[in-house]
């Protein structure tokens, strides 16, 4: 008998995206299920990679341009794990950082109101990313950590734009790839490091509607993004860093 036939896995088609929205999407799921969805997405940035990833950009960025301050505007920041990894390690380098968080439910935002005070230079606000009071060259770095796989090409190109008007220095995107592999992974062994049934349907229905690494240079590519470079990383993530439409 055949392995997808013992473990009862339906095997998706992985060659096109399959868009279908996420329960975190909705927004209208219990308190107590949001908040420990969100600390499994937290759990997963640290123990896969995303959180170690992107500060090893900006590190890369901050030292190219040889800042000692700087600003970074955080799109779909969740429970704002990754603002809190950026401002710690900033402080651990002597830089001065501050970092503005964007979430669209401010009811996610509520949820760890009392840890996100305790970061005097962390600026959480709800809005909405393609309607967000956010005007140009604002910020040095615009980052977005494993949102875009929840947009359509279309919302996708233009939310890149969008984050080319507000950065000064570089725009910085990482996501899920496309991929049979940590589909399964995440199928079989999610019990280990989620907590909720809520992580574990948005995982598997995240990693069927992810981009692979051809689809997002077409997308960067329709979004006009300058000197963009896409690379893989590790586990079966894809890294974009590109130039604003006007560098600095």
């Amino acid at each position: 008998m055949r392995l997808a036939s013992i473990l009862h896995l339906k095997v998706p088609d992985f060659s096109s995206r399959v868009l279908r929205p996420e329960l975190i999407d909705a927004g209208n799921m219990p308190d107590e299920e949001v908040r420990r969805n969100l600390l499994d997405i937290r759990r997963i940035n640290r123990i896969f990679g995303s959180q170690k990833l992107l500060l090893e950009v900006l590190e890369g960025q901050v030292s190219c341009h040889k800042l000692t301050r700087f600003s970074v505007l955080d799109i779909a920041s969740g429970s704002c794990d990754l603002p809190f990894a950026i401002l710690k390690w900033a402080q651990q380098q002597g830089l001065e950082a501050e970092v503005f968080a964007l979430e669209y439910w401010h009811r996610y935002l509520a949820l760890f109101r009392d840890e996100l005070a305790a970061y005097p230079k962390l600026h959480p606000f709800s809005a909405d990313a393609f309607h967000a009071p956010v005007p140009d060259r604002s910020f040095d770095f615009v980052t977005c950590s494993h949102f875009l796989h929840h947009l359509s090409e279309d919302q996708a190109v233009e939310l890149l734009r969008m984050m080319s008007r507000w950065a000064r220095r570089a725009i910085i995107v990482s996501d899920l790839e496309r991929h049979p592999v940590p589909y399964y992974f995440f199928r079989l062994f999610n019990p280990f490091f989620t907590t909720c049934a809520m992580s574990r349907i948005d995982g598997l229905v995240s990693f069927e509607q992810a981009f692979r690494k051809e689809e997002l240079l077409q997308t960067a590519s329709r979004a006009g993004l300058r000197n963009c470079m896409i690379k893989r990383r590790w586990p079966y993530r894809l890294l974009l860093v590109a130039e604003p439409f006007l560098a600095v």
